[in-house]
């Protein structure tokens, strides 16, 4: 892989220095004296709990089910896009029919659910206003801990009670707790296991992307598959009606003109590239795919088939390889609505100049998961809106983050998407990443950008500078 030029990080981190320590947390005042002062300093820090809109943090009050999925959730800091999806990516979904005006903590349900942190009731509802008792907190807490039922017990709530003691959950807690759990209760035991909670933060999988180093290492069998011709949904979960699972292995092999029911695959495993999903995002294409407990878990999709418009995206770098018609092209190495995508060009694509970890977002117009060309905000892109928000083109400090509003050092103020894009830029590994829900906080470096055609002016996408 050809690496881009590096430029600018001295003088960034000298900047980084001068100023990391200059927004610290404001700690609301009637934290004085609490006996859960420091916990909830410390989770204030990491973003995963706020104090009220009248600057005061009020420890006494009680705790809703809904805010305690969001404390927990954030306290674990996965992936934004793991929980608030993106434009292209929804957010794991629930079926519960009493979240309308929870949209705020909709998607740290959902995750938590699917983490097997906490679980809805029998009449479908997730009660997300009702206040969580002390005993839930403490059972949400060893869940989301990775405690399994193994070695607490399943006797509920006594043997969860026991085990939150055994592991210190209850450090700092009055031995005559209350039924119902109180904001600083709640922070000061979500706090006593926040090295666990951290670590139970998911891995990022390294995914195939059709690159050269992606060919199948064995022969893909079209046995049992079924071969049709049909659409992706725009949010990748099903295929011609049928879903799409999450694990699912796609191979990819020769040109679409070849496909039909009566076609023969190669025996030679060099011929088939191992890819991602997200490449054929709302693409029509001939495929052969395999059905296992009503879900795809295997597809054979052609090469020349894949995504057609504007992806946006960053570059980590660009690479050269062949094509389907095995004719010298560029590829590109991008993170794209926050999954790993590499993109291929069309013979002969202009390769623009690129600069290592300078923030800029990059428009890939393509055609049948080709790129035709590329753009920044700054050329004639092909989308109708691509505006960058923080001023100057260039990197811009944060003064304040909260309520999905960035407040830059210049006095601007950005509305943020709940579901934007959040890259961080990694100096030391040279190269972007998805980043998590504590990327952006104060004495941290964005630009920000609109991408979406509507009347709305809000980001997109937020790239961050450690």
């Amino acid at each position: 892989m050809k690496k881009l030029l590096k430029i600018g990080s001295v003088i960034l981190a000298l900047m980084l220095m001068v100023t990391s320590t200059a927004f610290a947390a404001t700690v609301p005042t009637d934290l004085e004296g609490a006996t859960c002062k420091d916990a909830a300093i410390a989770l204030i820090e990491a973003g995963a709990i706020t104090g009220d809109t009248d600057g005061l943090f009020h420890p006494e009050n009680n705790l809703t089910r809904a805010q305690a999925c969001v404390i927990l959730v954030k306290t674990i800091d996965p992936i934004a896009s793991m929980v608030n999806g993106t434009a292209t990516q929804s957010a794991v979904k629930t079926n519960f029919s009493d979240l309308s005006g929870y949209k705020w903590a909709a998607g740290y349900i959902g995750y938590a659910v699917e983490a097997g942190i906490v679980k809805g009731y029998p009449d479908g509802t997730f009660k997300p206003g009702e206040k969580v008792s002390t005993n839930e907190m403490l059972t949400m807490i060893l869940r989301a801990a990775g405690y399994t039922e193994a070695q607490i017990g399943t006797t509920w709530p006594d043997d969860y009670i026991a085990k939150a003691k055994d592991v210190d959950i209850f450090k700092g807690i009055a031995e005559d707790y209350p039924v119902y759990a109180t904001k600083g209760m709640a922070a000061q035991m979500t706090y006593n296991q926040i090295k666990q909670l951290k670590a139970m933060v998911p891995s990022v999988t390294e995914t195939p992307q059709g690159t050269d180093s992606d060919k199948a290492t064995s022969i893909p069998s079209a046995k049992g598959m079924t071969f049709t011709t049909g659409s992706f949904d725009s949010d990748m979960t099903n295929f011609s009606g049928t879903l799409v699972s999450k694990t699912v292995k796609i191979y990819t092999y020769g040109a679409k003109e070849d496909y039909n029911k009566e076609m023969t695959f190669s025996n030679k495993a060099d011929d088939y590239r191992l890819d991602t999903l997200y490449k054929y995002n709302s693409a029509k294409t001939p495929a052969w795919y395999l059905v296992e407990d009503g879900k795809i878990t295997s597809m054979i999709l052609p090469r020349n088939v894949g995504f057609s418009g504007n992806a946006y995206g960053v570059i980590n770098g660009t690479l050269t390889t062949v094509n389907v018609n095995n004719e010298s092209v560029t590829g590109f190495e991008t993170l794209t609505a926050t999954k790993k995508i590499t993109w291929f060009g069309k013979k002969g694509l202009s390769v623009p100049s690129l600069t290592n970890g300078d923030g800029q977002l990059y428009e890939l117009h393509t055609s049948n998961g080709e790129v035709q060309s590329v753009h920044t905000n700054l050329t004639s892109y092909r989308g109708k809106v691509f505006n960058e928000l923080t001023t100057s083109n260039t990197w811009t400090l944060v003064q304040d983050y909260g309520e999905e509003v960035i407040t830059c050092a210049d006095g601007k103020m950005i509305g943020v998407r709940s579901n934007a894009s959040i890259y961080v830029w990694d100096d030391k590994k040279d190269e972007y990443r998805a980043g998590n829900l504590s990327s952006l906080k104060s004495g941290k470096f964005v630009r920000v950008y609109d991408v979406s055609d509507d009347d709305v002016t809000q980001a997109d996408v937020v790239i961050v500078k450690e």
